[in-house]
């Protein structure tokens, strides 16, 4: 009898013109749409997840190495350190590609802001100053992201993304006043301490001893803000003089040979003590944490809920399996009268349940395969009909929808939806092999 319950079961799955063989229809397709859901929304997301730490890693820097106190770890009870041979000594490590000092934050340790004028239109900016050399690794991936002008960082220029440039006004080969933050507040608060029934001339004079530190750049590019970010750039000797530097700067940016394990190749390299103790780092992975942390946390919350179409699925299966048992129930008192032992009864409606999930699975991976290769094609249509873009590029920063198949995933998708699938059957396979021979052929008579 090793044979006699997959012999049964395929016997009972056998096309006929009866109730059992539309539920056992049903049961199957319930499991396809299953699967196929489950394959095309993950592998979509995955494929989201995946272009989104791209995208990261194609505009910020792999890593950037800081001091932690005062400029160039001038900080209490330290030794000052000349970051020109710390530069040096990172450059030469394995795991590095460039070494680049950038100036993105004040002497002050604040982030370093502009205020960016044109045609009486003020906004401010973060901005990194940075020297255009041919061996700095994060201007190269920048310039990638070029939607107008020339990557100019040598005079006294300026690159802003296309969306603050348009909302500014402002066009390529315009030249922009800038002015620093700081100074900007400095002027404001220095205003509203003048009392107001003060006279003009005494304003003026209070006013005068207030200086704006001011410049003119000239708008030589424009890059993609929905690729490269809102952020704008600045050459390093205009960034230390906005920034109050001198000829310091705020610190170190790397690139990295293996960007996706940033942290753990940086914590090697503070380990190996190639940095100094009055200076830290942080990557690009910590920068966006809690948005990547937030993106694990929505791949857990879609496994949790595209759960449910399994179990019902499962649950298809299990009324498949219940009507089986009752509708057989004669054929289960002989076979029982003749000897047939219950797990081998209960092997017969698991097996039925167990090719129903098979089949299933293989119909919907085979229907999410052919809907993630025409996904933009259906999602044109859809916007079409609707009037509505489904995956809007300002939201999720890709002009097509992205997809990754892992074979893993994929995996567990259809292990998952058997193994359901087999539970489910187990409980009425387990009752309908205890029932009483002598019943069931009374009954089933």
């Amino acid at each position: 009898m090793t044979s006699a319950p997959l012999f049964l079961a395929l016997r009972y799955l056998r096309p006929t013109r009866s109730f059992i063989s539309v539920i056992t229809v049903i049961s199957m397709l319930g499991v396809m749409l299953g699967v196929g859901v489950l394959v095309f929304v993950m592998s979509v997301f995955s494929g989201w997840q995946r272009e989104y730490r791209q995208m990261l890693i194609g505009f910020e820097p792999h890593a950037i190495v800081e001091p932690l106190g005062a400029l160039e770890g001038e900080a209490e009870g330290s030794k000052p350190v000349d970051w020109r041979e710390l530069q040096k000594t990172l450059v030469q490590r394995p795991e590095v590609v460039s070494a680049v000092p950038v100036a993105e934050r004040t002497r002050d340790g604040h982030l370093g802001i502009l205020v960016v004028e044109n045609e009486g239109s003020l906004q401010g900016v973060s901005v990194i100053g940075m020297a255009d050399e041919k061996d700095n690794g994060l201007l190269q991936k920048l310039k990638k992201h070029i939607k107008e002008g020339t990557f100019d960082l040598q005079n006294d220029t300026i690159i802003l993304s296309d969306r603050f440039a348009k909302s500014l006004g402002a066009k390529v080969g315009d030249t922009l006043v800038v002015h620093a933050a700081e100074s900007v507040n400095q002027f404001i608060q220095k205003y509203r301490e003048i009392p107001e029934d003060e006279d003009k001339k005494k304003r003026a004079a209070a006013l005068d001893n207030v200086t704006i530190l001011s410049k003119d750049l000239k708008l030589v590019a424009t890059l993609r803000e929905d690729t490269a970010g809102k952020r704008g750039y600045v050459p390093l000797h205009v960034a230390q003089e906005f920034f109050n530097l001198d000829s310091g700067i705020s610190g170190i940016e790397l690139e990295l040979k293996d960007p996706d394990n940033a942290d753990r190749v940086m914590t090697k390299i503070y380990q190996s003590g190639a940095l100094p103790e009055s200076w830290a780092y942080r990557t690009w992975e910590q920068e966006h944490g809690m948005m990547l942390e937030s993106v694990k946390n929505q791949e857990t919350m879609m496994w949790f809920l595209l759960l449910f179409i399994m179990l019902v699925a499962a649950i298809c299966v299990m009324n498949t399996t219940i009507t089986v048992t009752v509708k057989k129930r004669r054929e289960i008192g002989i076979l029982t009268a003749l000897g047939t032992r219950a797990w081998q009864i209960i092997a017969i409606f698991v097996s039925q349940a167990g090719i129903v999930a098979l089949v299933g699975a293989m119909a919907g991976l085979a229907g999410g395969f052919f809907f993630l290769s025409i996904r933009n094609w259906l999602r044109d249509q859809i916007s079409n009909i609707t009037g509505r873009d489904i995956f809007p590029q300002d939201i999720y920063f890709l002009s097509s929808i992205p997809a990754h198949i892992d074979p893993e995933k994929i995996l567990a998708i259809c292990a998952t939806a058997i193994a359901l699938c087999l539970m489910a059957a187990l409980v009425p396979s387990w009752f309908a092999a205890r029932v009483d021979p002598a019943v069931a052929l009374r009954d089933g008579g």
